[in-house]
């Protein structure tokens, strides 16, 4: 799964053990000790450092989010919390100025007393390095499009930095210069002798130098990961407790989704995260549970920003056709698709943004299973039955390979499913399954696929630059931006940059639908549905608490701890 950006209330509980029903319950030992949680994820991330396109698997950044640390948090009510800042830079204070010619200033102010983890402090100069890197050319940053609007960041002591935008940026009070933060004095050096290769370089393994709450141990590659608390962490949430807190998280990789499950109900798992059941599987664990009468684990399913969905590669000769596109949307029976593998809890589908974001478009197109009408836009195209019944022409078989991440037991079965619909009207589909991480770390990149199923997982603020602006397409030369499908529509592309500079939310949700419609009509991705994944936790494991959003449960592992 890929991240792209992502009230309490809103994130109601779907399915749960709950925290009413957990009053009695019998708090199931921890699988090694009371100051470590063992979690189990299906996906190894290739590479931790915060930039490179390579390391951007939503797993890089649910462990990242344990050794790194930026100037601002989300919490799992989608609330904005200073960490790094003093304060969260706002209008009516002053510290965010919009200057003539529609320019901006940002003031920040950095807590003293944060260490990277080797004692080094982190200053303004580790903000204004991760700027420069991201923008060097030969870097392969996973995307510029808010970096590049800055015109420069000056810092007059170490602990304060002003931020001048070329142009406005909508949300330029929750980060310095949308590069993150990388450790000068560390990092320097590898990367001045060779910027392409950087993310092969550094965050592969121990050496890796955060900031966050937990340091790097051991990196057992296809195993393992385990972290440990940092002393010398002054962030919040709450400060690591000396007593009862957890000190030590090992995150255990496991490809096969049964397997993981196994050790879930064996009591080898602590807990999992949004990574590593699929929701088929959650709801036939959960039932198990029920059945069993167990109450030893809490299952959560957050219905949120997470939207599963098919990339194109429009640079296949069949799919560059917009009628093809439109085909194959109309010989799939999404509606029949969500009911049968998930009880209808997971909705289809009809946009890229999902329903719970400002800009949803709740009145796009809506394309219904309609084979026939599949069928008649394959003929209009120019498609004739070949002696297999598959469809051809100018002597080119309709054949297409789908890549998706091996061993995600829900995956396979969506992709068997639309296999067999898309065979019904004449389309060859071969599934080619690869491994996450070769899957996220290379083919995706490299946009070597035809079909291509993943999610993207949504902030509250997140738009379409970068996914889908013309401008953002990868290529072999330059694997660059991350939109995979390489979509272009100029009104789109100049919609998607005009997002983020609009200050009003009012004016930037009407022009989000409006981006919208454009995308539904020529259909570079194929919508699925809107995800609600799974996490779990042994009873006895306090304050895990998932967002539903782009921000991973780890957003507040300090304050977890086993009641005793």
């Amino acid at each position: 799964m890929r991240h792209w950006r992502w009230s309490s209330l809103l994130l109601a509980l779907v399915v749960t053990f709950g925290t009413a029903t957990l009053v009695g319950a019998a708090p199931a030992r921890p699988a090694t000790g009371p100051d470590t949680v063992v979690l189990f994820t299906q996906q190894e991330p290739s590479c931790l450092a915060p930039q490179p396109d390579s390391c951007q698997m939503f797993v890089a950044s649910v462990i990242r989010s344990l050794i790194f640390t930026d100037l601002v948090g989300m919490t799992n009510e989608w609330k904005y919390f200073p960490i790094l800042a003093e304060k969260i830079p706002n209008l009516k204070d002053g510290d965010w100025k919009v200057l003539p010619g529609d320019k901006m200033q940002v003031t920040w102010r950095i807590k003293r007393g944060f260490t990277w983890h080797d004692g080094r402090p982190v200053t303004a100069q580790d903000w204004i390095w991760a700027w420069r890197v991201n923008m060097h050319p030969d870097f392969p940053t996973a995307g510029r499009d808010v970096a590049e609007r800055v015109e420069n960041i000056l810092a007059p002591n170490p602990y304060q930095m002003t931020v001048q935008w070329k142009k406005k940026y909508a949300f330029a009070n929750l980060g310095a210069a949308g590069s993150g933060i990388l450790p000068k004095h560390a990092t320097e050096r590898i990367f001045r002798q060779n910027p392409a290769r950087f993310d092969q370089a550094w965050g592969t393994g121990v050496p890796t130098i955060g900031n966050g709450p937990y340091v790097l141990r051991e990196w057992q590659r296809g195993s393992s990961i385990t972290v440990e608390a940092y002393p010398n962490w002054q962030g919040v949430p709450p400060y690591l407790p000396k007593e009862r807190g957890v000190r030590r998280i090992v995150y255990r990789f496991i490809s096969d989704t049964n397997t993981i499950i196994a050790n879930i109900l064996s009591g080898a798992a602590d807990a999992f995260d949004e990574t590593a059941v699929p929701f088929v599987q959650g709801l036939e664990l959960e039932a198990r549970l029920q059945r069993e009468n167990r109450r030893d684990w809490v299952l959560r399913a957050e219905p949120g920003l997470i939207w599963e969905h098919i990339d194109l590669n429009l640079d296949n000769v069949h799919l560059r056709d917009k009628r093809v596109r439109h085909a194959l949307i109309y010989a799939i029976n999404r509606e029949e698709l969500v009911q049968q593998l998930f009880q209808g809890k997971q909705p289809v589908s009809h946009s890229f943004l999902p329903e719970k974001h400002y800009g949803f478009n709740r009145n796009v197109k809506k394309y219904a299973f309609d084979p026939a009408r599949a069928r008649q836009l394959l003929a209009e195209a120019g498609y004739t039955p070949g002696p297999d019944g598959i469809l051809q022409k100018g002597g080119q078989r309709l054949s297409l390979r789908f890549t998706t991440t091996a061993g995600n037991r829900t995956r396979e079965q969506v992709q068997q499913i639309l296999q067999a619909q898309w065979r019904a009207v004449g389309v060859e589909v071969r599934i080619v399954n690869l491994p996450a991480r070769a899957y996220f770390g290379d083919a995706l990149p490299r946009r070597d696929f035809d079909l291509a199923m993943y999610a993207w997982v949504f902030s509250p603020t997140s738009d379409c630059e970068g996914l889908y602006t013309g401008d953002t397409i990868p290529t072999p030369e330059k694997r660059e931006g991350q939109n995979y499908p390489g979509y272009k529509n100029d009104e789109v592309t100049r919609i998607c940059h005009a997002v983020p500079e609009e200050l009003d939310e009012g004016r930037r949700a009407a022009m989000l639908r409006r981006a919208q419609e454009l995308w539904v009509e020529d259909l570079p991705v194929i919508p699925l549905y809107l995800r609600s994944d799974y996490t779990g936790h042994k009873a006895g494991l306090q304050n895990f608490l998932p967002t539903g959003a782009d921000t991973p449960v780890t957003w507040n592992a300090p304050s977890w701890r086993w009641v005793r």
